[in-house]
């Protein structure tokens, strides 16, 4: 079969992400059989006029259409992208009627119902599509409807919903590497601004799947399911050689928390050390995970970046979070990399359950303290408000609280923000003027001009205009089966 894979993916701020899981995809494809192109929409002026011309040119049975993230997961900035996924379905449908569109990526498993009635998909792919698009195009090739197909989602006459559960094992032996020949070569030629700085964009490789905590706010289990899946170390060790060798200047290890299991990490950064690989490289970080054997193998293989996912400075919000560390963790990770030389990105929330002025202020005492004004090389990146996912137990504390009533479609975002925070106007207005105060601190890029209060509406009147145009084009809904929920489990190795 013909397969044109679109990533809708436009979002150049922070940096442009390479679109691994598509290419991984494409790749599967390729490698079975199919004819299979990429088009990646970064870097189109044009949207309609790509896409149409790569749909003319090759013909195909089907289009998938990658969703990496269904909106900015910032509050105080409400902006969708899921808009351009269903102008690439009309624009494909319109150069080529009866094309099949199928939809798949991290954000589509986290709204899977709500995304194909809007793009109108004839179907989903949830979880591993990696592993599900080869015979999810065996059984269309046959004319044959994919119902036992892992993760296959779609739309029955009645309005509801077909829905294979995705299986999340993945057997690294037999998937082959992503073609880096389907990138788009303007990656590697664009270099981005950061907070104090111009770079490359990274080449990506990604060790394992999932993870082993339960916080309280994350999707991951949509995505990845629950326990961890090990890629081979000698095939990671493998493929960044080959980057290497290939000239790439820079590294991204994007696993969700690359110290994670700790031993895992430790076995891969020696078998760098071993094969002599030493390339800058970054990565994301657990405080909880922090021995001086890991940063110290880090910076013998070249790392130079890590972000931390910090989330607050408060033992009692992090408790609350179900994060596996504190505060003191917090302190001494960031001092052993400080040491070393490596930068460091604290990510943050402000308005967590159970946040109020007392811990609010611990978190920022904690910052002052460990990213000060004018530090050379760390900095804290600060999000008012967590983005709730259904299925989580951040969703059940929302209904709980009032904050949610539990049935609301989230073609946009709903965010939580506990009223200890968002109830009090002074401390809104000193979460403001605490943030202007240090130049390695961010917020909102407006900040200086709009102040926080006022900010906070603004987006709450663009969400809510947001949401009232895009529900027009959802169908009305039909019975849907229940929502996944988490059930932490670990996973053994391949």
């Amino acid at each position: 079969m013909k397969v044109l894979f679109v990533s809708v993916n436009k979002l150049k701020s922070f940096r442009p992400v390479l679109p691994i899981g598509m290419v991984t995809v494409a790749t599967q494809v390729r490698t079975a059989g199919h004819e299979a192109e990429v088009l990646d929409l970064m870097w189109e002026e044009e949207d309609e006029e790509a896409v149409r011309a790569a749909v003319a040119r090759l013909r195909p049975d089907v289009v998938g259409i990658s969703i990496r993230n269904v909106d900015s997961q910032n509050m105080l900035e409400p902006v969708i992208y899921t808009p351009l996924a269903r102008e690439v379905a009309d624009w494909a449908r319109a150069e080529h009627p009866g094309v099949t569109i199928v939809l798949g990526g991290p954000g589509f498993s986290t709204v899977p119902e709500d995304l194909m009635g809007f793009v109108r998909a004839e179907y989903g792919i949830t979880g591993f599509a990696e592993e599900s698009m080869v015979p999810f195009l065996v059984h269309l090739a046959r004319g044959a409807e994919p119902e036992d197909v892992p993760g296959v989602i779609y739309r029955r006459p009645d309005g509801s919903y077909h829905r294979r559960e995705p299986v999340f094992r993945i057997d690294y032996r037999k998937a082959v590497r992503p073609d880096p020949d389907l990138y788009d070569r303007r990656y590697f030629t664009y270099s981005y601004e950061t907070h104090d700085r111009s770079e490359k964009v990274p080449a990506t490789i990604q060790t394992k799947k999932g993870c082993v905590l339960e916080c309280v706010f994350c999707s991951n289990f949509l995505v990845d399911g629950t326990g961890v899946k090990f890629d081979e170390v000698s095939r990671v060790a493998d493929e960044v050689e080959r980057l290497r060798d290939e000239g790439l200047e820079v590294l991204e290890i994007v696993d969700g928390v690359f110290n994670l299991p700790l031993n895992y990490s430790l076995e891969i950064l020696k078998e760098f050390v071993r094969r002599g690989i030493e390339m800058p490289w970054s990565c994301m970080i657990n405080p909880g995970n922090v021995t001086p054997e890991l940063v110290d193998l880090m910076v013998r293989t070249g790392c130079y970046y890590v972000e931390f996912g910090t989330d607050s400075g408060c033992d009692r919000i992090l408790r609350g979070l179900k994060k596996n560390f504190r505060q003191r963790q917090i302190v001494q990770s960031h001092r052993l990399f400080e040491q070393a030389g490596v930068r460091v990105e604290h990510c943050l929330f402000i308005g967590s359950p159970g946040d109020d002025r007392d811990s609010v202020r611990e978190t920022f005492d904690v910052m002052d303290e460990l990213v000060p004004s004018g530090a050379p090389d760390a900095h804290a990146y600060w999000t008012l408000g967590l983005r709730v996912c259904r299925g989580t137990a951040l969703h059940t504390t929302a209904v709980a609280e009032g904050q949610l009533t539990g049935d609301e479609r989230f073609i946009v975002p709903k965010y939580y923000v506990s009223k200890g925070v968002i109830g009090d106007d002074a401390l809104l207005d000193e979460i403001e003027e605490r943030v202007l105060a240090n130049d390695n601190w961010y917020l909102w890029w407006g900040l200086r001009t709009i102040g926080l209060r006022t900010r906070i509406r603004m987006a709450r009147e663009e969400s809510r205009r947001i949401e009232a145009e895009l529900m027009t084009h959802l169908p009305r809904r039909g019975p849907a089966p229940a929502p996944l929920v988490a059930t932490p489990r670990r996973e053994d190795r391949p």
